[in-house]
């Protein structure tokens, strides 16, 4: 039996080692994903930034870049002076308000089942879905106590279903006691997590201001000497690792375009989408706008289900600021709003930077956030543009991402 060969077997499975040892880099830099990613977006912003300045304000390389990070730093500070007070205040506001917020959908909910009796067991079969099972469980053994304390049977409870009228008498008094209780419960475990995690938004937010000054230093000096790291990079060419440049360097840099562009996309969409709904909110006199602000900023780089994540917040503080009316005008405006970014802004922006179907989309950020969480919704569609398109090779002719594959 011949001898293992190292050499032998890295030269019959060069590639395949290659990207292996690759991946496994990077799952054990994970950690650093956001400063990287910070420092590449920084990066891909202030590059053409400077070039302004440096074509035709005739300003030094150095210092053109100079002034854009300088204006970086004063808005980031801004953002700290300003905004992030104001969103903690609003924060503490809303935590307080729960209570009140409580009421009011227990309210909506039961003026809706007195208008349409026949919605009860529809609205009640949801919330029961959205229980826990043990919760579930409990609630049950409660209402079958009930029953027996009122004296009310399965078979008028049945018969309340196909019901045109609202129940009367001890039926209505177990009703109200069914709906209480699992409104109750639903609302109790869902403030919960808004109790839980008021404040680490809050905290988030600091720490993603310490996150960005480390990404502005990083991408600065990334950028102030970058002739020299290119230079040196080309020169892993020559080098011990040159086959790893040789194999990874040029699908790494057609990876950073892919994803540069999308960044460049989701930022623009992000910006125009915050500013329309900060827009919308003052008009409709919505409340705790800078914090809502934020949450469609932060959920506008999350695509097709960032829309749902944000109108949420947005309905339930129209609930509880305005009532009934209020929360239907923000959700239908809501609706036309997004349905115009949809067919207008996103195909224009979006669609001309990676050109995926929506439904494509939704498929590939359940799976990327069942499989990798927070950085798979945010890094997701990229990637997967990338294998699609590049990797797989199904290009686009019409793409100039489209790889080019000879006859």
């Amino acid at each position: 039996m011949a001898a293992f060969s190292f050499n032998e077997f890295y030269q019959r499975n060069r590639r395949i080692v290659i990207w292996v040892i690759l991946f496994g880099l990077l799952w054990l830099l994970r950690d650093f994903f956001g400063v990287v990613l910070l420092s590449f977006v920084l990066a891909i912003v202030a590059a053409p930034l400077a070039d302004i300045g440096t074509r035709r304000l005739r300003l030094p390389h150095w210092l053109a870049l100079t002034l854009v990070y300088v204006l970086f730093l004063v808005v980031l500070g801004s953002f700290v002076r300003f905004v992030v007070p104001s969103v903690a205040s609003e924060v503490n506001r809303m935590i307080g308000n729960l209570p009140a917020t409580e009421l009011r959908v227990i309210e909506t909910k039961n003026r809706l089942i007195e208008t349409y009796p026949t919605l009860r067991q529809p609205v009640n079969g949801f919330l029961r879905s959205a229980l826990p099972d043990e919760r579930v469980a409990s609630i049950e053994a409660q209402l079958t106590a009930e029953r027996k304390r009122l004296g009310v049977t399965d078979e008028q409870i049945a018969a309340s279903a196909s019901a045109t009228e609202p129940p009367s008498g001890v039926l209505a008094d177990y009703f109200n006691r069914q709906d209480q209780l699992y409104v109750n419960e639903l609302m109790a475990g869902q403030f919960q997590r808004v109790r839980d995690y008021a404040p680490a938004v809050i905290n988030m937010m600091y720490r993603a201001t310490a996150t960005t000054l480390l990404g502005l230093l990083f991408s600065f000096l990334i950028l102030i000497d970058l002739k020299r790291i290119a230079r040196g990079i080309e020169g892993l060419r020559n080098s011990r690792v040159g086959d790893f440049y040789a194999e990874a360097a040029e699908p790494v840099a057609r990876f950073g375009l892919v994803l540069g562009r999308a960044i460049e996309a989701q930022a623009v969409i992000a910006v125009v989408n915050t500013a329309l709904t900060l827009i919308l909110m003052l008009i409709l006199g919505i409340p705790l706008v800078a914090m809502l602000s934020l949450i469609v900023f932060a959920c506008s780089f999350l695509p097709v289900v960032g829309v749902v994540a944000s109108t949420a917040p947005i309905v339930l503080v129209a609930l509880n600021a305005g009532g009934l009316g209020l929360s239907f005008t923000a959700v239908w405006t809501l609706i036309v709003l997004h349905a115009a970014e949809a067919y207008l802004l996103y195909p224009y922006i979006y669609g001309r930077h990676l050109k995926l179907n929506p439904v494509l989309t939704v498929i590939i950020l359940y799976v990327a956030y069942h499989a990798f969480g927070l950085w798979g919704m945010l890094l997701g569609v990229p990637v997967a543009r990338y294998f699609i398109h590049d990797v797989i090779g199904l290009g686009l002719r019409d793409d100039p991402l489209a790889p080019t594959v000879s006859p």
